[in-house]
């Protein structure tokens, strides 16, 4: 890991006062999906609060129901899924709001830089007719107005020569330079709320810590808050204001990063943390200990706690119901029975040794 949780982020205190304003408030969230053998839940009851110039991560396994999650706010789940709860956007509810509404709303209130921007671009137009879209649909920018816009915000995120890559096709540019087109078109309007998912995955080191300064650079410049989705432990260490640990569908631990890095919780957090190597630490000092199991495919409503069955702590407690999420300091949130156990017993074994 990189940074000091959280203090990369140069608003986060301003973040911290106006955390009640909650520009995106999320409440009881659910996604169904239907398979071949009936249905299988997505997202378990999700909720979260959002607020002003506020960095939220969401981190967890693959599978766990991140994207699934930021895909809902937006109304972009696939075709068929059921889905129920509650999302707000300064107020204003959208899992109701009409599809002429929530086309008004991405991208100029709302959007997201999504995953793998190879797949996410169109390979059959030119990465600057693809950035003027979004300018062409809100601000009704045509011409050399909207050309003049679309080099501009290249060259805001930082690509080099923006007038020639405007007229570039995505295979022609590197993976850095693709993910900077995608940041481009989700910040094209200025939206109160950037979704990024997973903005740093398969770039290497060098590009990650760039993307980062952009995203933080672009974060002070555009008072934007962001709901960053990665299960890249580093990229929130460097970034993010609080963290919300998903598993399963389920939000299982949530806290500043600070507190989440210092302290976790739950046994779930503490086995993403040992898994994530540390330079210069060897295999005698800080083995690295991976989660057995997999993420469990939940096909109705949880009854017990979902992290039982892959947890070295599992009571006969764990098992016989789902347990609430409580506060365990002002703050800190954690759904487990035996919260901070874990982590007491590894460091114990650790002074022992």
């Amino acid at each position: 890991m990189t940074g000091e949780p959280g203090t990369a982020a140069a608003a986060g205190t301003q973040a911290g006062a106006a955390r009640d304003a909650g520009v995106l408030e999320i409440g009881g969230l659910e996604v169904w999906f239907r398979d071949g053998q009936g249905e299988v839940l997505a997202v378990g009851g999700i909720s979260l609060s959002l607020g002003e110039n506020e960095v939220l991560a969401v981190v967890g396994e693959s599978g766990c129901g991140k994207t699934v999650t930021g895909l809902s706010v937006l109304g972009l789940e696939p075709p068929g899924a059921r889905v129920s709860g509650s999302v707000r956007l300064r107020g204003e509810e959208l899992r109701t709001a009409s599809p002429r509404r929530l086309r008004a709303l991405r991208g100029r209130e709302i959007a997201m830089v999504f995953q793998e921007p190879m797949t996410s671009l169109n390979p059959a137009f030119t990465v600057g007719y693809q950035v003027a879209e979004v300018l062409r649909q809100h601000e009704h920018l045509r011409g050399r107005a909207a050309r003049d816009r679309v080099t501009e915000l290249l060259g805001l995120v930082g690509l080099p020569a923006p007038e020639q890559r405007l007229r570039q096709y995505p295979h022609q540019l590197s993976g850095g330079m693709r993910q900077r087109v995608m940041i481009a078109m989700g910040i094209a309007c200025g939206p109160a709320v950037l979704i990024a998912d997973e903005p740093t995955t398969a770039l290497d080191p060098t590009i990650q810590a760039q993307i980062l300064d952009l995203l933080g650079r672009l974060r002070a410049r555009l008072s934007m808050s962001m709901l960053l989705i990665t299960h890249n432990l580093g990229v929130v260490a460097e970034i993010a204001d609080r963290v919300l640990v998903m598993y399963a569908g389920h939000k299982v631990e949530e806290a500043t990063a600070a507190r989440l890095f210092a302290a976790p919780q739950h046994p779930y957090t503490v086995g993403l943390l040992n898994a994530v190597p540390q330079p210069g630490a060897s295999r005698d000092t800080r083995p690295l200990t991976a989660i057995g199991g997999q993420v469990p495919v939940l096909r109705q409503a949880a009854e017990s706690c979902v992290f039982a069955a892959r947890c070295p702590l599992a009571t006969d407690e764990c098992r016989k119901e789902q347990p609430p999420l409580r506060q365990v300091r002002p703050g800190h949130l954690v759904a487990c029975v035996r919260p901070g156990e874990l982590r007491r017993e590894l460091a114990g074994e650790a002074v022992r040794s």
